[in-house]
């Protein structure tokens, strides 16, 4: 349909980003929710500061009350995880994407290879971009978490750190694979912007 390969990955991560979108506005709903309880989760922790197991119970009474999940920050990174794997599974296979160009990709197949500096080093520009694109999905993400929650998995998965972690690690994958990750991540930049803006008029009404 869409006569080139390049293009045909960007409307299938924009496709799976849309179908997921319900999941992530329900993640923002519920992170801006514990952000609006946080002066109640300080105080539980000044009144039990002593009893850290009863500490812990009030708070999770208090997210069930709510219908809130303190690792709702993780969904929007955790929910594509699974496809993408199954995509790269795929990709590895699909014969046809070897040679095949997209813009400054001269082979989808392997890593973008925009320039070869001197010193040997190939400079991969698609990782770069993802990596920059995850940095503001992140910081996006952190303002809409309680300032002082404690699950270290949200912590981990919402830290700006991740950005560059997943930046090296995708740095020698595919093109291909890289540039569905990124047009994901976009996507879900769009959504969080929107929810953000449609939110805030919402308040204001």
């Amino acid at each position: 349909m869409t006569h080139n390969y390049g293009v045909a990955v960007i409307a299938l991560s924009v496709v799976i980003t849309a179908g997921l979108s319900p999941f992530t506005l329900m993640s923002l709903r519920s992170m801006k929710k514990m952000r609006a309880l946080q002066p109640k989760m300080d105080q539980l922790k000044k009144k039990y500061q002593q009893d850290s197991k009863r500490m812990n119970q009030e708070l999770f009474a208090l997210f069930r009350e709510h219908r809130v999940s303190p690792l709702s920050g993780c969904l929007p990174m955790l929910l594509p995880l699974p496809i993408f794997f199954a995509i790269w599974s795929a990709i590895s296979h699909v014969i046809e994407l070897r040679g095949a160009s997209f813009l400054w990709i001269k082979d989808l197949s392997l890593p973008d290879r925009l320039l070869r500096l001197p010193i040997g080093f190939e400079l991969n520009l698609l990782p770069i971009i993802m990596m920059v694109a995850m940095f503001f999905q992140s910081k996006l993400s952190q303002q809409s978490m309680p300032s002082t929650s404690d699950s270290p998995t949200t912590k981990m998965m919402s830290s700006p750190l991740m950005s560059v972690v997943f930046g090296i690690m995708f740095y020698q994958f595919p093109s291909s694979l890289v540039l569905y990750w990124l047009t994901n991540t976009a996507c879900s930049l769009a959504i969080y912007q929107i929810a953000n803006v449609y939110g805030k008029e919402a308040v204001g009404a």
